[in-house]
């Protein structure tokens, strides 16, 4: 008996020396520091830290490198910034999950404080906003802001008084425009509007342009649901011509040229496996320097030569790390950078430019977190049972190579639009330490590999997109990576879906589940999203009816009805941990209080973790320390 033993007992003792366990705050605590930019003439930083029990906004002189804590919230936090001028910034502020943000200002030395617009009390899909889009170099006092106080689909633009929060329209909306865009000199002169068909059997959107803002507006592209569409990216410097990205004729979205005029469209960067984005911008002449994209991992194509070789300067210096500007000053001379790996959250570095490249160090996002206590993401891909080629991530626990070890699967939320990214992954690297493989699929609808693979996943809730998921885990066991007996899946929002799909659909695949804030009746979310308040114009309703599923139509109703896993809770038999916020806008609170009923009906055990005010996804530092810890727990002890 001790000879059977032996074996066993040295390879758990072999695994638990090269795995130290780290606490959760390890990985959850807020961080030391975060959105750190320049102020535009590059005098002064700004950063989100903690002070106290919150993260508040932090504001350093260059000249003394001294920070000074400009707010002091308590029991709530700032979520993001921007620099309205080089004296005074606006910062967002959520108050209970609901995800409406109310616009405050205050100056870099902590005078003036002001709220400028207050937050929403009530839960909309489409809360109440006022932000920032534009800044004006010529006035020190106003900035151009988004609204959609008149119609929550439709925002009009605004001159916003920075100290008292007072607005004068610019544009009012016709009751159909989604979105604008301006010219470098501040002139409205593109939009994009949207049209419903009366039976909301189909939508449309038009990106328009004008020549003035007293000109009619001009159709330049359209698409219909479904379609490939085009998107506007900016304006040239000159102000004659477009940035557009456009996926028409191709599939996958490239950035073009376009000149209104003559409608001449020319080819400015592509790739011919995944969507590129629009190019970044030069705040000194307007002048596109890069667009970004992202394969495997993130890459960026430089159109700017200048900036182009910086980039390779920064590699050079900085080789282990992925290196990305992310603030840069209005004459182009001093720019914040950020190094960032799958092991780190990153390392913040200030850079002049000028008269020679000049790297400082300046602070780590989260000094504690050490490269060499993490692990790697490694890119995979497999094939669905279809054929289908499937990209995505496995982490693996320190010495785990070449065994068969408990398996999380995580896909991720949305379901159409977002995808899995290489990269710092808090989550994933707790779930590493723990000792569990993690497995994270972009299976079919995810965003960023072409119009035909996200649109090819309409209706796939529970079908194809459920298999994708289930492929990946019979690949990570016929790999040998997995023991096939030790498989949870987790996943928020529609990933949530995916964790109750799994439980229910396929229950000898997995032990265990964790649903976060995770849809489990699908016509409960159709009318909550289709719901008159919520939409008004009726466009996401003939969205959701294309891509999800219409209750009106008999064969949708019933493949909804098929694919509920709130239906199929009798197949449920293994250990679940239900996580939701009260304030949730997106899946309301409502689908958890369902699930939670029947399975108290069914006799089936859970456990749960539901807090007031928090909404789609915990913020509070608290409550995710608690969530983790819970979570920490459940999978100790049920994988």
């Amino acid at each position: 008996m001790t000879h059977k033993l032996l074996p066993i007992l040295l390879l758990f003792f072999s695994f638990s020396a090269t795995a130290k366990e780290l606490p959760v705050e390890y990985f959850f605590k807020n961080y030391e520091f975060s959105q750190v930019s320049l102020s535009p003439d590059g005098k002064h930083l700004a950063a989100i830290a903690p002070v106290g029990e919150s993260r508040n906004l932090v504001v350093i002189d260059r000249s003394t490198m001294k920070p000074l804590a400009v707010t002091s919230l308590t029991h709530r936090d700032v979520s993001g910034y921007q620099w309205a001028s080089n004296e005074r910034l606006l910062f967002y502020v959520e108050e209970d999950g609901n995800e409406s943000l109310a616009l405050n200002a205050v100056n870099i030395d902590g005078s003036k404080p002001r709220v400028l617009t207050k937050a929403s009390k009530g839960i909309q899909l489409i809360p109440r906003y006022t932000r920032m889009v534009d800044r004006l170099r010529e006035d020190d006092r106003h900035v151009i802001v988004a609204s959609n106080d008149r119609k929550l689909q439709f925002p009009d633009l605004y001159r916003m008084d920075i100290y008292n929060g007072k607005k004068k329209r610019l544009t009012s909306n016709p009751g159909n425009f989604t979105g604008w865009g301006m010219d470098w000199d501040h002139k409205v002169r593109i939009a994009m509007r949207q049209s419903v068909a009366k039976d909301k059997s189909d939508a449309s959107s038009e990106l328009l342009y004008r020549e003035t803002e007293d000109a009619p507006w001009k159709v330049l592209a359209t698409s219909h649901l479904g379609q490939e569409g085009t998107g506007y990216a900016g304006f040239t410097p000159d102000n004659k011509s477009l940035y557009i990205v456009s996926a028409v004729g191709r599939d996958r979205m490239a950035a073009y040229k376009l000149d209104p005029a003559t409608g001449k469209k020319e080819l400015v960067f592509g790739h011919d496996e995944v969507d590129v984005g629009g190019p970044d911008f030069s705040p000194k002449d307007h002048r596109a320097l890069a667009i970004g994209y992202v394969t495997d991992k993130p890459h960026i194509h430089y159109l700017d030569k200048k900036f182009g070789d910086i980039q390779k300067a920064l590699d050079k210096a900085l080789p282990d790390t992925v290196n990305r500007i992310t603030s840069i000053t209005e004459d182009e001379k001093t720019a914040v950078v950020i190094a960032g790996s799958d092991k780190t959250p990153g390392t913040y570095y200030l850079l002049e430019t000028e008269p020679k490249l000049k790297l400082t160090y300046l602070a780590q996002i989260a000094e504690r977190i050490k490269p060499a206590d993490m692990v790697d993401m490694k890119p995979i891909s497999y094939k669905a049972r279809d054929g289908l080629l499937i990209h995505g991530y496995l982490t693996l626990p320190k010495g785990a190579e070449g065994k068969a070890i408990p398996l999380i699967v995580h896909p991720h939320g949305g379901p159409y639009g977002p995808r899995d990214i290489w990269g710092w992954n808090p989550e994933v690297q707790f779930l590493a330490n723990r000792g569990y493989a993690v497995l994270q699929m972009n299976f079919r609808g995810s965003g960023g590999y072409g119009n035909k693979f996200e649109v090819g996943a309409w209706k796939q809730w529970g079908l194809q997109m459920q298999d994708d998921i289930s492929d990946a885990v019979k690949w990570a066991i016929d790999k040998g990576i997995a023991d096939p007996k030790r498989v949870c899946i987790y996943g928020a929002s529609y990933g949530g879906y995916a964790t109750m799909a799994g439980l229910t659909m396929t229950p000898d695949l997995y032990k265990c589940g964790v649903n976060y804030v995770g849809v489990v009746d699908l016509d409960m979310l159709e009318e909550w999203d289709t719901d008159r308040h919520h939409d008004e114009s009726g466009a996401l309703t003939a969205w959701f009816h294309r891509a999800v599923g219409n209750p009106d139509d008999p064969k949708d109703q019933a493949r909804m009805k098929k694919t509920s896993p709130i239906n199929l809770l009798a197949n449920l038999d293994d250990p679940l941990f239900i996580i939701h916020g009260r304030r949730d806008p997106r899946v309301e609170i409502a689908q958890a209080e369902e699930l939670m009923d029947k399975l108290d009906d069914l006799s089936k055990p859970y456990i749960k973790l539901i807090k007031k005010k928090e909404g789609h996804g915990f913020r509070r530092e608290e409550n995710k320390l608690e969530l983790y810890k819970m979570m920490d727990a459940f999978l100790k002890k049920n994988l």
